[in-house]
């Protein structure tokens, strides 16, 4: 800094301002009162805000997207990204209305962390507009899909909802697929864990995302579909109830659903539990996995037990029990095999 600038007297207003140049005044308490208002602003969207949107939830003996995020992350790690948008939908709602009432457009996402390694993740709010996908939520996903491409990071998806939202009405909309969301999250198959939730209704673009997941986790409640009554009907092809439509003994028996459970407690412990099988993880909890590493790498000779292979070349990998290339992309373990390679502890393989 230069003398002439470190001698300048401080800027004061003369009268002719009208002083929005002036700090923010504070209060007795001490709190600027901007602050407060951002910090009022963002407890807006929380649960002890909403408590008819909480009991609506009871009600249906389900819990609230954020009491699954709680529980799916570490305390304190997550942060969450565009917490303050609202359904594009101005044109035709008061703003105070849709901050009120569409709080995060329905889609609370963002980066955290479980059992300490960071993930992506996300959950469509069934209160807020039945879990419908707008506007802002998909330049939300878009950011994060993003956001995990680059810095190869799991994600975990919600996908109760019913697919995309006619309503917004703020941005010029085609046919609702003219966003980046589906291919940037199809992008991300083969390349990062993609972990599904499907508790509830799931319908058309949230059940479209949820097919994308490596696997899909589905509660006794769920209803999966391309196409939801609305659609249904409009179609011409009759008045069909939400749990007709793909219920869960119709899912599980097809194989759309790989894990069937009771209810979000055992969804969130089912998602936990799986990428704890993913090597990044059982790295950062375990000294053996780095040894079984440098062994496919070629720098070591194993001290403990074989394990399945992150490359295989066999014909019967598919029936194979020690062939985890199988079911599980190479990318998922942080490297790239130079060549397949064949089992160790499978005549099948040999």
């Amino acid at each position: 800094m230069s003398d002439d600038l470190a001698m300048a007297p401080p800027f004061e207003p003369d009268g002719e301002t009208d002083g929005a140049m002036a700090p923010p005044s504070e209060p007795d308490g001490g709190e600027r009162a901007d602050l407060r208002e951002v910090r009022e602003r963002h407890e807006v969207g929380l649960d002890a805000a909403r408590p008819e949107a909480v009991a609506e939830r009871r009600e249906r003996g389900r819990r609230t997207t954020r009491e699954n995020l709680a529980e799916l992350l570490d305390p304190e790690s997550f942060v969450e990204y565009g917490p303050l948008v609202f359904a594009a939908q101005e044109r035709r709602r008061a703003r105070e209305d849709l901050i009120a009432r569409t709080p995060a457009d329905g889609l609370v996402a963002g980066v955290g962390e479980v059992d300490g390694m960071r993930c992506v993740a996300m959950s469509y709010d069934y209160t807020v507009l039945a879990g419908t996908q707008g506007m802002r939520g998909h330049l939300k996903k878009d950011r994060l899909f993003e956001l995990a491409e680059r810095r190869r990071l799991p994600v975990v998806l919600f996908a109760e909802g019913g697919g995309g939202r006619p309503g917004d009405v703020d941005a010029p909309i085609v046919a609702g697929l003219d966003c980046r969301t589906f291919n940037l999250f199809g992008r991300l198959s083969g390349l990062v864990p993609l972990v599904g939730i499907a508790a509830g209704n799931c319908f058309a673009g949230n059940a479209a995302l949820l097919g994308c997941c490596d696997v899909v986790i589905a509660t006794e409640d769920s209803s999966i579909g391309m196409g939801g009554p609305a659609m249904i009907e409009g179609g011409g092809l009759g008045v069909y109830e939400p749990a007709e439509v793909g219920p869960i003994e119709m899912q599980d028996a097809n194989g759309v659903v790989d894990l069937r459970v009771a209810d979000d407690r055992e969804a969130v412990a089912a998602a936990k539990r799986y990428l704890s099988y993913s090597p990044a993880w059982m790295a950062a909890r375990s000294g053996w996995w780095r040894t079984i590493r440098h062994t496919w790498a070629g720098r070591s000779t194993p001290t403990g037990p074989t394990r399945r292979r992150a490359s295989c070349s066999c014909a019967t990998r598919l029936s194979c029990p020690c062939c985890f290339c199988a079911t599980r992309p190479a990318s998922w373990w942080g490297r790239t095999p130079s060549r397949p390679r064949p089992c160790a502890t499978s005549r099948a393989c040999s």
